[in-house]
């Protein structure tokens, strides 16, 4: 503000449009970063050719494509002014961003500069292919008059069909053409953007008063009974504490809400309207920013599945989306001939699993292997476990490992190098559990194997250099369900549970989200292969599907489950319900850490030696692990309890 002033600019609503637009030049703006290319060109338009900057990001696409419209009250701003979000916002979200040079009021009125947003971001979607995209599905944004166009472009296209719109980002949008909130009443004066300078602005942009009935101008006037709500997209809105807009703007927000459209609204305390472009030199821009760039993130999701519909039935054409190491694996499984699992039979399955060549993991201190007895489930039984115990001096952490396989391959020998790898780099005691497999012990005699072992653990934890609340959980995959389902169970244990590690688990039989669809097919686990997986593991006769333990998705999660970290693949038909998974337990209290990794498939964190994403997530999880057991042995009463 105080820079500002130092500018002796008159206010925009004192002068003409033209003087005002000269003002706007002088005052200073953020930089953004390099991306990877930028292009000015100009597309065809309602009127003539409209002039558009594409920021594309660094790397190979596609990307999604997020189409970009400048604040300035339609009467100021240009490609220039929106040059430094647009870099920021493409390299944050790895999105192409197609900044639009609109033609502004009063020279143009409505709908003139609306038209020219609407027909540019219909060139968008129909020639993304061309630009680094996936024609068909692009995210819409813009602030403050950038983000009313944003959100009106959203309900033409939602009306027409003409293309789909994934995300919509709307920062401080105007919304309404009353001026009459109370956060008019309290920032109308002394904050930058004024009240009289925003009937200003909307009497510059009107052709007639009237038209500030029609959505497409002022979309706080949407319909309830907008006939197509299903249309919209999800959208974040950011508001600042300190400007005019942002009770309309959080209006917006609750209007979506109520008409069933997702709507995240992000206020920034402190601020003022325009913050956002100042990403590089106030913090607060920094982390709305990178909030802004979260939210479209997501926007890959919906680029991939429309990519998906472009392309199916062929799933090479979607493994050229792939990470090359992980693109590189699959090749080499189809250079060994192998077939889906639910080709084969179980035998064939598991000594063709069984004899895959398999990574070495790092050398730990001791390994111990045992017989202990499930005495008290529904199938009494041996359960074999091996125990890795670092070389470092203890007292440790113990992780009781479930390895993965769909419940019917697998055992302490494939998961051997995983559980090095744990052992060291979380620098715990692993206990790798051997538990009987279906079809021949279908559920609950695995997860009640885990939950022997788990019990086992935590009585014997001195022996193993541990402490009875030093015991988390984890497994991959089916191994990952299991190790949820363990948590669940933890009321049966003498003392809670430390951490759980999820890595993409498998959490609900129905096997019926978005990304089996998308990734069903062709990427080492399918669709096919997990239907083949639970028919074993579930008897179809009873209702074993909906047990909780099963199914651990459909559980009421409890706030004093343990914390958290889930890890899902991109290309990984579980991906949706270990995300689901890691919602439901944050939504429930419970500290979760959720991370996905781009580009990668089923199985990677057990190939951190040929894709560095695998040796990423394992990195990830032992430090982790290392940070909730390092949390209890250094507080100084767990320690002198250990002593003694």
């Amino acid at each position: 503000m105080d820079a500002t002033r130092a500018l002796g600019l008159p206010p925009n609503h004192t002068v003409s449009p033209q003087e005002a637009r000269a003002n706007a030049a002088k005052r200073a703006r953020g930089a953004g970063p390099d991306v990877g290319k930028v292009q000015d060109r100009s597309v065809p338009g309602p009127a003539g050719e409209v002039p558009v900057r594409i920021y594309t990001p660094e790397g190979d696409g596609p990307f999604p494509v997020l189409v970009w419209y400048h604040g300035g009250g339609w009467v100021v701003g240009n490609l220039e002014s929106a040059d430094g979000t647009a870099r920021n916002l493409c390299a944050g979200s790895r999105c192409v961003v197609v900044s639009v040079d609109y033609r502004l009021s009063p020279e143009a009125k409505f709908p003139e500069p609306f038209d020219d947003c609407y027909y540019a971001t219909v060139w968008a979607s129909d020639h993304a292919g061309e630009i680094g995209g996936v024609p068909g599905v692009v995210a819409v944004g813009g602030d403050s008059a950038g983000g009313n166009l944003a959100a009106a472009v959203n309900i033409k296209a939602a009306d027409t069909g003409d293309f789909r719109v994934s995300h919509q980002l709307l920062v401080y949008p105007v919304t309404d053409a009353k001026c009459d909130t109370g956060s008019y009443e309290d920032n109308g004066t002394g904050y930058g953007l004024e009240r009289v300078g925003m009937i200003w602005f909307w009497d510059q942009y009107l052709a007639d008063p009237a038209q500030a009935e029609d959505p497409l101008v002022a979309p706080l006037q949407l319909s309830p009974d907008f006939d197509a709500v299903d249309d919209l997209a999800p959208a974040l809105v950011i508001t600042a504490e300190y400007d005019p807009l942002r009770d309309e703007g959080e209006a917006y927000a609750r209007l979506l809400n109520e008409m069933g459209v997702p709507a995240e609204s992000n206020r920034y305390d402190g601020m003022i309207h325009g913050f956002f472009s100042m990403a590089s030199v106030m913090d607060t821009a920094r982390v709305a920013m990178d909030d802004a760039c979260r939210f479209l993130r997501g926007a890959v999701d919906d680029m991939t599945e429309e990519y998906h519909r472009r392309h199916e039935g062929d799933p090479l054409a979607m493994r050229k989306l792939l990470d090359p190491q992980a693109a590189h694996v699959l090749e080499l499984f189809d250079s060994l001939g192998l077939k889906p699992f639910q080709e084969m039979d179980v035998n064939e399955c598991r000594e063709i699993m069984n004899s895959r060549p398999r990574p070495e993991g790092p050398a730990v201190g001791k390994v111990q292997d045992l017989v202990i007895r499930n005495e008290h489930g529904k199938e009494p039984g041996d359960v074999p476990i091996r125990i890795y115990t670092p070389a470092t001096e203890g007292p440790w952490g113990t992780l009781v490992w479930y390895h993965g396989g769909g419940w019917v391959i697998g055992n302490v020998e494939t998961a051997d190098a995983t559980a090095r790898e744990l052992c060291v780099g979380g620098n715990c005691v692993v206990i790798s559990v051997d538990y009987r497999l279906a079809p021949e012990y279908k559920f609950p005699t695995p997860f009640e194997d885990c939950l022997t072992a788990t019990m086992w653990a935590m009585a014997n934890a001195n022996a193993l250099g541990s402490r009875a609340d030093l015991i988390a959980v984890g497994g991959d995959s089916a191994g990952g369900n299991l190790a949820a389902a363990v948590a669940l169970a933890q009321d049966d244990f003498p003392q809670p549970l430390a951490f759980q590690l999820l890595v993409y688990p498998a959490t609900d039989f129905a096997y019926d989200t978005r990304s089996y669809n998308v990734n069903g097919q062709g990427m080492f686990l399918e669709t096919a292969s997990m239907r083949w997986f639970w028919d074993h593991y579930i008897d179809n006769t009873d209702l074993s599907g909906y047990n909780i333990f099963a199914s651990p998705g459909r559980a009421r999660l409890s706030p004093d489950l343990p914390p958290a970290l889930v890890i899902t693949a991109e290309f990984d038909p579980l991906r949706d319900e270990g995300e689901a998974y890691a919602g439901a337990l944050e939504d429930a209290g419970i500290a979760t850490t959720l991370i996905r990794y781009d580009g990668v498939i089923h199985g990677f964190f057990g190939l951190p030696h040929v894709i560095d994403k695998g040796r990423q997530a394992v990195d990830a999880a032992c430090a982790q692990l290392s940070d909730a057991f390092g949390a209890a042995l250094g507080q100084p009463e767990a320690m002198a309890a250990a002593d003694n």
